[in-house]
Parts: C-alpha cells; structure tokens; sequence
C-alpha cells in the first residue's frame, strides 16, 4: 500500500493538495483513500462531500474519511476505554462528561496511526493520502511510535507488575480502580500495532512525506524545521509543493509588490531545498472547492503523470562501514553543531534536536560497540563506532 503524507504550516493548502492528489490517484485506476487527520477538518467541504469516521465513496475509485476521535477509542482502545471510564465515574464524574474527558490530548495522533494500521492489514485500498494538521502536530504524530517504544522499553513492564501486587494488596480498600489485567494485555495489543504502523510509515518504498509550502519567508522558515525534524525520525521527503504562485502577469498594479517577493522567496526555496524536486502551484482567481475544481489542480500540479508515483528519495539515515568502523548516517538539514545532543546508553542512541529527541536501536552489526566521535558536516551527521565491541553497558555523551 502506497501512503503519501502532505504535511506544512496551516492554511498553506493542504487539504486542497491532498484531495487533489486523491483524485488524481484514482483517476489512474488506484482505489484511492484520502484522510484528515486534522481536528479541524475541511477535506469534506473541500470535495463537496459529507465525510465521516468511516471509508465514504467520492468517485468509483476514491473514498474519503475524516478521523473521529471518540468512534476510534470506542472501536480500537477497548479495556482502556473502559478502564479510563471507570476511573473517571469513581472520581464522580458523570458518565456523558467522562466520555469527553477521556479523550485526553494527543488522543487524535494516536487514533490516527491506529486507524492508518488498520487500513494496512484490511488491504482494501492501494493508496492512502494523508491530510495532516499543521506541521507542529504532524510531527508529533509521526515521531510518536518513537516514544510509544522507549515507553515500553522502560516503564510498561513495571506498571504492570506494581498493578498485580497492588490488587493483591491494597486494591479492595481503594475507591480507585486499579488497571486489570486486560487493560495491560489491551496495552501490550496495542503496541504491537503501533510498531507495525511505524515499520510502514518509516519504509520510503511505501511511505513518503511532500512538504507544501507557500512562497513566504515564515512558511519557508518552518518547512526548514520541519523538514530537520522529518529526517530525524527517518521520514523520506520526497517532494516540495509550493502553492499560490501568484502569475507573471501579476508583475504590475495592486500585486507587483507581491509578485516581487514571491519571486525572491522562490530563489530561496531553490537554494534550500535545491536537492527535493518542487512542484508549482498557481494561485487561481477562484476558491478551489469541488471536484472540478480539484481536477484542474490536479493537471496543474502533476501533468499527465501518476501523482503518487515512488520517486527515487534517499533515506535520510545509512548504516555503513567504513575502513572497518560503523558508521551512522543522518540527514540533518539547517542544524548547527550546537543544535545536536547525541548520547548512548548500551545499544540505544539517543539523539536530540532541537525540541525533539529520537531514540535509534542499534542493528546486530553495531551492538556492542561504543561512540567513537561524531560530526556534522553540510547537514549530514556522522556517527563513528569504534572497531572493537565491548560487553560493558556505557553512557557516551557527544555534541
């Protein structure tokens, strides 16, 4: 299944992209997906049709759905569901408003990726597009398989065993209900899909990111961070949309003075992100709203090509050898050495950027063996090994 994620600062366009690069797909015979991920979503009123929490026809080919929150903790979270409930009622709270409250935040995120698994092992659909929410929040949906790791990896067994010596113990004389053995088994079901989800999001043969973006110098400032932070966690960028190009013809009147900055964030754009191939957008004299409308984006956009075709995208982390020392890779476009916080706890690196921090398991050919040094060097971050392993766990810290 090909999933392509359209992600960018809010209000740059990309629900329009991502509907549009739908109908393309489907007009190419894919039986196509389009999901807003977006709480505050527009992907039905972008294509003039009603969606919901469920697959809703659009054309032959072409479905489209809008993520509930609530349907999706009530189809996928089960005992958890029912446990957070029961904890909330035990504190008084009444039942109606404890199904709001239950939806704690980041629930959305979390449903998302449950929902993209699920639509990956029902094997329906032969693309998914996702239409994210703005870059903040996309990030923090696609790193959260991540953290979903390091927390099993360091606390969930623990909660758990704390939870069965305390209803051993303690449990009847508490007014608080304490978490069941099904709702750690639902936990443990849980995580097991999350790393399926992460294996797919994290495959660039399956899985890549566009960038849209708008010829402004704020939007071209986040599309930077976010396009550093997309290659910590070792998403494939594959394309640049840059949307609402105003026409040479508008080099005169009411928006020459915009057509001349557009022209100077555009040669911007060309030096940054020289390396990504980028894809145009006009700025039309009309709302793009329905389905002719979106056809028309669509050629502009993609010609007479499949729009979610896999284009050659390299992975933005290698594992290599190098004079018979591993060596680690990453892409780590706009960063400064000041930037990077890199540090190794046994077979486990932990590397920091900015606000965000990616934990990386070491392959069998890397275990046991120490950080030897590090540099960044033209946005690419280098991890030396040393050639010898050691059995002992260690703490390196290098920047």
């Amino acid at each position: 299944m090909r999933v392509v994620i359209y992600t960018g600062k809010g209000g740059v366009g990309k629900t329009s992209i991502a509907a549009a690069t739908g109908i393309g797909a489907a007009a190419c015979g894919h039986t196509t997906l389009v999901i807003s991920t977006d709480n505050a979503h527009s992907l039905g009123d972008s294509l003039g049709v009603p969606l919901g929490p469920d697959p809703t026809p659009v054309t032959p080919k072409l479905f489209g759905l809008e993520v509930d929150v609530l349907t999706e903790l009530q189809r996928n979270w089960g005992e958890v569901h029912r446990y957070l409930l029961a904890l909330l009622a035990s504190q008084g709270v009444e039942e109606i408003t404890a199904e709001e409250v239950v939806i704690l935040p980041g629930m959305e995120l979390i449903t998302a990726l449950l929902l993209l698994d699920q639509v990956a092992e029902q094997r329906r659909f032969d693309t998914v597009v996702l239409d994210t929410a703005p870059t903040a929040d996309t990030l923090r949906l696609l790193s959260f398989p991540n953290a979903v790791e390091w927390y099993f990896d360091h606390l969930f067994g623990l909660q758990r065993r704390i939870a069965r010596v305390a209803r051993a113990t303690v449990g009847r004389a508490m007014k608080t209900p304490i978490p069941p053995d099904a709702f750690f088994a639902s936990v443990q079901k849980l995580h097991g899909r999350f790393q399926r989800v992460r294996t797919l999001l994290t495959d660039p043969r399956q899985t890549t990111v566009r960038l849209v973006v708008n010829p402004e110098k704020m939007v071209i400032a986040e599309t930077q961070r976010a396009f550093t932070y997309l290659c910590l966690f070792g998403f494939a960028v594959e394309l640049l949309v840059v949307n609402r190009v105003f026409p040479t013809a508008a080099t005169s009147g009411y928006f020459a003075n915009v057509r001349a900055e557009q022209e100077t964030n555009l040669a911007t754009l060309t030096e940054l992100f020289g390396e990504i191939p980028q894809l145009p957008v006009p700025r039309y004299p009309n709302e793009v709203v329905g389905i002719p409308a979106l056809e028309r984006l669509e050629r502009d956009l993609f010609g007479s090509g499949d729009p979610v075709s896999v284009r050659p995208t390299p992975s933005p982390i290698r594992f290599l050898e190098r004079g018979g020392h591993p060596v680690i890779e990453l892409a780590l476009p706009y960063t400064g050495p000041d930037q990077v916080d890199l540090s190794q706890r046994g077979d486990t690196l932990f590397l920091r950027v900015g606000a965000y921090r990616r934990s990386i398991v070491l392959p069998y050919a890397f275990t046991g063996r120490t950080v030897d040094g590090a540099n960044l060097d033209h946005g690419t971050f280098t991890i030396h090994f040393a050639s010898r392993r050691t059995s002992k766990p260690v703490a390196h810290a290098a920047s």
